[in-house]
């Protein structure tokens, strides 16, 4: 489990399943918690930082952070559409999925769908 600050505990498949287009999350091994890294450089910087100042800034591996993966590298419907094909037996389930699947915007739907028939878990269980 991943703490979030601010948030709930939730596993890693939540936060790949919770990223979208344009957004990055960035994780710090050491304290097992998903940050901001401006936020630990910032504590480098002086007041008024010259640029020799940002030269000087450690490494974000340096610091045990991480980018997650990007939504573009995540094949998302892949993934969940391999989850549909192996894993029911239910057709109007099957079709329900698949049919969500075929839309642009299937993430958050999908999810949803999984969440009311109570497969959320087993999809976390099965994409990890």
């Amino acid at each position: 489990m991943i703490i979030m600050n601010d948030y709930e505990e939730c596993s890693i498949g939540d936060i790949l399943l919770d990223i979208h287009e344009r957004q990055c999350f960035f994780f710090k091994s050491d304290t097992m918690e998903m940050v901001r890294p401006f936020d630990y450089l910032n504590n480098y910087l002086l007041d008024k930082p010259t640029d020799e100042d940002y030269k000087k800034l450690p490494s974000l591996e340096s610091l045990n952070i991480y980018q997650f993966s990007s939504y573009e590298y995540i094949n998302h419907k892949f993934i969940m559409s391999e989850y549909v094909k192996n894993c029911f037996d239910d057709k109007q389930i099957r079709q329900e999925l698949f049919y969500i699947l075929r839309r642009y915007d299937y993430l958050d739907m999908f999810c949803d769908c999984l969440k009311k028939y109570n497969l959320y878990d087993d999809f976390r269980d099965y994409s990890s």
